[in-house]
């Protein structure tokens, strides 16, 4: 991760707003919130469409861009000022910030996210589309339960926290995500 640099007042605002969201939500379950600054979904899409390659999003369905997975892969996919934007917010957090890109095209269904050890901070930047947060039945050690289910909207932040998963469903329109990934930093 690259060393934590003076964001702008969006961004800066945009990180605080994830260290509130973190810190009161964290143990107590999924929580949905939308930016205080009006600049910061122009912020964050300018941050995206930096790394989008010409002519749009070449990778297909579900697609996640990070420098961390495996083909397709480019590098340094997600930019340096999306990793600077993860870096200020896992030295303010004192948590691993793991940024990357999703495209989903109209009628796409996105993988099932879930993890024991992390919390998911997932905007979305263009698009939207419905997503259902259950309790991780790997994770809680049962069947899933206590599902919510939303419609996400440009703009919007959804957390997940521990022991949780979502899905991404009905996508109508393209739509571009962007997701945090916080994990212990060991």
């Amino acid at each position: 991760m690259p060393k934590p640099q003076r964001l702008e007042k969006p961004l800066d605002s945009f990180v605080r707003e994830i260290a509130l969201c973190v810190a009161t939500n964290g143990d107590k379950g999924p929580a949905l919130f939308w930016p205080e600054n009006f600049h910061t979904l122009p912020e964050l899409q300018r941050l995206a469409r930096s790394v989008r390659p010409p002519g749009g999003w070449p990778y297909g369905a579900g697609t996640w861009l990070s420098p961390t997975d495996g083909p397709p892969r480019r590098s340094g996919a997600v930019g340096p000022e999306a990793e600077g934007l993860a870096a200020a917010l896992g030295e303010l957090l004192g948590l691993l910030v793991r940024p990357s890109y999703r495209f989903l095209p109209s009628a796409a269904v996105g993988a099932r996210q879930a993890s024991r050890t992390a919390e998911y901070m997932v905007t979305v930047l263009d698009g939207a589309c419905r997503c259902r947060v259950t309790r991780d039945a790997d994770a809680a050690g049962g069947p899933p339960s206590d599902a919510v289910d939303l419609r996400l909207r440009a703009g919007g932040t959804l957390f997940v926290p521990r022991d949780h998963a979502y899905d991404l469903l009905d996508v109508h329109t393209p739509t571009v995500l962007m997701e945090l990934v916080l994990s212990e930093t060991d």
